[in-house]
């Protein structure tokens, strides 16, 4: 797990507690620990190095880039995010506007879905794999146009 990151169990009511930064940024523990057993977010998971250091975590945080058995969906553009990440990045006081950290929407807010179906990881997979190979096309006609060049 990560330094001062949350401890959970995986449970949704044993892993309720609230992160110690959550907490120290102004947090409610008693908000935090409704919008997790009501399934508003998603419960603080123990993180884990890599998708093989822990069963069940196959999805990566972009933000921290550890590994979760589920995250958090934000509501504008679907993209993951922990929930330790979530609260690092909402203000304490509903004063400021935060915008998305993936497609910059203001208003940013995240639901929690559960767990990832297989057609969706399949998917993911199928992205990842289409991006891979871009960038070596890419890089191969990068390559070429530098060897025709004078």
């Amino acid at each position: 797990a990560r330094g001062g990151a949350p401890g959970g169990g995986g449970a949704a009511h044993a892993a309720a507690e609230a992160p110690p930064a959550a907490v120290r940024r102004g947090h409610r523990t008693g908000r935090l620990r409704r919008l997790i057993r009501s399934g508003d977010l998603a419960p603080c998971f123990d993180a884990a190095e890599d998708a093989a250091a822990g069963a069940g975590h196959d999805e990566d945080c972009p933000i921290c880039f550890y590994f979760y058995p589920s995250l958090n969906r934000s509501k504008c553009c679907g993209k993951g995010i922990c929930t330790e990440c979530f609260l690092q990045l909402m203000p304490s006081k509903s004063s400021k506007v935060v915008h998305c950290p993936f497609c910059k929407t203001a208003s940013y807010a995240v639901e929690y879905r559960g767990s990832r179906t297989k057609s969706e990881k399949k998917l993911n997979q199928q992205e990842k794999q289409n991006v891979s190979e871009s960038k070596k096309i890419q890089s191969k006609s990068q390559i070429a146009g530098e060897l025709v060049q004078p």
